[in-house]
């Protein structure tokens, strides 16, 4: 075999009826693949038999395909697609989109996890409660006994009953006695309770301790400037403040008390028990840094070790009940208070960040999480553009181009198997288009020529008639045979020029030369005056269409007379331009806007108005054929007012010169018309 595809169609008892033979394999690849993905055929001594609606004729249903090449040529089509498995745009999107939910899923699962464990083992409000419950019992307990203490050294205790007799005592033996009594009484409470600094009397009047000596510091009676919280049954509890007692260094709580003994001596009981204001560990197991307020009954903080915080600030509502919790803000600080069953109210300040420090960390963590799953998925849809919206741009680019009239072959392709189907296909939608484009052109040529061809086919017989009643009127005038002679040598001339058989490409001065023949024609018949004004130039050797000045003149000659007889025919050349300027102007009766209009339209437009007469032929013939020469590059204008004539300007592009070769064509060209003419003439004189 050649490599030729032998389509047989069979008649439906298995008999041959016709053979045919069709384009190689490489021109009818496509449909050997179509074929060859029919689900039904069959392979049977090296024949395909299969469904084939193209090749199926009346009174036949089967048509064998006897492949070699083309078979060949699929087989290596289908192991170069094999090589390279492109992924389909569904299984991409699934696999990136599950990756995403994922790494979603798994964040949140972590975050909340952490979260969770957070809030079971740590919550900073219930330390706070825990330690302020804590330096709450420990206060109390402190003032109970300070208070007991302070009961015991007034009237009727166990001390304040040796202090009456200390004061009661005259001589100096007995005060001696007594003295060193009521000294060990008062040493023994540091042995009752361990925590005591000191416990003493103080005289206001002498403004001295009524026993010296006891404390590692003497009282000078700055006990009275101390701040107090609560004021009870005669007791004024103080807040905390440094030791007047022992060491400066130490915080304490104190006692006072004013009392008078049965001699009636007035005297001031005063105790300090140091505070405990330490956090245990298993209470502070952050260690946080707490910081202590305390405030009186009306919540005017009269101890802070806080910087921002100072002594005098009302921090709290006097309606605060006993028992209860309070949490505030200020100034930078979380502050919760507690009133204690004594009436006072003790707090615990922690910096704001600090106890928002879970939830901030938390609020990293998940900014963290989200600005990094927001990363990924945003690499993600960056992706999916890419691999989405190029393909789509590039299809769209090959639509716009489509549209624009681009249809050149375009090879793109992607990593989507159905991108590139598509783009296959758009190819072959171009390739479909410019067949049809090219058919269209090529019908709409051959309706241009056959319209072309019958335009001239009018105007020929039309100029013939008039030269005929030309020769007719001077035969009845006069017996002018000499005239008669000339005028039927220029009319064979004239037809020799039409029917050449070179195309219908001349130059403008072989038209020139044709319409003076004809005007010499037409003046035999008419009394006209013609002024003719040619610019002599390289520009009248440009190729141009025939029977460009004929039609354009006979109309001048028919119509635009008028009482002048004149008819004026200008040649020039527009350098700056590169235009040949034409301009045919009569005297005649003119055309109103309306005829004007209508000459003005396209070759397509209704030229019904003209059809009662032949004055549109000619006209529409030059239109129509400079058109189609000069691919639209030409301008013919008509410019006429009634009463004042008609004018006609055609504007004709002028190329660069040609090679002198060329010249020499359109040189060879004029002088085969011109023997063609002279031949047309010996056979006429035969």
């Amino acid at each position: 075999m050649d490599g030729r595809i032998k389509l047989c169609n069979f008649h439906h008892k298995g008999k041959q009826d016709s053979c045919f033979t069709l384009f190689r394999p490489c021109d009818i690849l496509y449909k050997i693949r179509q074929l060859s993905r029919i689900s039904d055929d069959r392979r049977l001594s090296g024949v395909l038999y299969t469904e084939n609606t193209d090749c199926a004729l009346a009174g036949y249903c089967r048509c064998a395909v006897f492949f070699s090449d083309a078979v060949e040529e699929r087989n290596r089509y289908m192991g170069i697609a094999r090589k390279k498995k492109k992924k389909t745009l569904k299984a991409k999107m699934l696999g990136i989109l599950t990756m995403c939910a994922m790494t979603s899923l798994l964040a949140a699962v972590i975050v909340s996890y952490m979260e969770l464990r957070m809030i079971q083992n740590d919550s900073i409000e219930d330390n706070m409660k825990m330690y302020l419950d804590q330096i709450t019992k420990n206060t109390d307990e402190a003032y109970y006994d300070m208070i007991s203490i302070v009961n015991y050294m007034g009237p009727g205790g166990l001390i304040g009953n040796v202090t009456d007799s200390y004061l009661d005592a005259v001589d100096n033996f007995d005060r001696f006695v007594e003295q060193r009594s009521l000294r060990q009484e008062l040493l023994g409470l540091g042995y009752v309770n361990t925590k005591l600094v000191g416990a003493t009397y103080y005289d206001k009047e002498e403004k001295k301790e009524l026993i010296s000596g006891m404390n590692v510091r003497t009282l000078d009676g700055r006990q009275n400037a101390l701040p107090k919280v609560v004021k009870c049954a005669g007791n004024v509890m103080q807040a905390a403040h440094a030791s007047f007692l022992g060491s400066s260094e130490k915080t304490v709580f104190s006692v006072m008390r004013e009392v008078v003994f049965g001699n009636g001596k007035k005297l001031e009981i005063y105790t300090e028990i140091e505070a405990d204001m330490k956090t245990p560990e298993e209470i502070n197991k952050e260690g946080h840094l707490y910081t202590y307020i305390q405030t009186d009954e009306r919540g005017v903080a009269q101890y802070s070790v806080n910087p921002v915080i100072i002594q005098g600030q009302k921090l709290f509502s006097a309606s605060l009940s006993k028992g209860e919790y309070e949490v505030q803000t200020r100034e930078g600080y979380k502050i919760m208070a507690y009133r204690s069953q004594m009436g006072y109210i003790n707090a615990v300040a922690l910096p704001d960040n600090i106890y928002h420090k879970k939830s901030n960390q938390w609020r990293m963590k998940m900014t963290l999480i989200i600005v990094v799953t927001f990363l990924i998925f945003s690499m993600s849809v960056l992706y999916l553009y890419r691999m989405i919206c190029r393909p789509l741009s590039q299809f769209r680019r090959q639509m716009v181009q489509i549209g624009d009239g681009a249809l050149q072959a375009v090879h793109e392709e992607s990593d989507i198997a159905e991108f590139d189907s598509l783009m296959r296909e758009v190819e072959q939608m171009k390739r479909q288009i410019e067949n049809l484009i090219s058919n269209m052109v090529e019908k709409e040529k051959s309706i241009q020529k056959i319209e072309f061809e019958k335009l001239l086919y009018q105007i020929n017989p039309h100029f013939l008639l008039n030269t005929l009643n030309s020769i007719q009127c001077i035969e009845k005038e006069m017996s002018h045979q000499r005239e008669i002679s000339e005028f039927v040598q220029r009319l064979k001339k004239l037809l020799s020029y039409n029917l050449g058989k070179e195309g219908r490409q001349t130059t403008l001065r072989m038209e020139l030369e044709i319409v003076k023949e004809y005007i010499a024609l037409q003046q035999m018949r008419y009394d006209f005056i013609i002024e003719m004004n040619i610019e002599d130039g390289s520009y009248l050797d440009q190729p141009t269409v025939r029977m460009l000045f004929q039609p354009l003149v006979e109309n001048a000659i028919r119509y635009g007379l008028g009482d002048d007889e004149k008819i004026s025919i200008q040649v020039f050349e527009d350098v700056a331009r590169h235009l040949a300027v034409v301009t045919i102007s009569d005297s005649g009766k003119g055309l109103n806007q309306e005829e004007i209009d209508e000459i003005n339209q396209p070759f397509d437009y209704d030229w019904g108005y003209w059809k009662n007469e032949n004055r549109g032929i000619g006209l529409r013939y030059v239109k129509a054929m400079l058109e189609s020469f000069y691919d639209g590059q030409t301008s013919l204008f008509v410019n006429s007012k009634k009463g004042f004539g008609t004018r006609i300007t055609i504007l004709l592009p002028v190329r660069e010169p040609e090679e002198k070769k060329e010249k020499d064509k359109d040189k060879e060209v004029t002088l085969e018309e011109n023997k063609v003419g002279q031949t047309d003439e010996r056979i006429d004189c035969r």
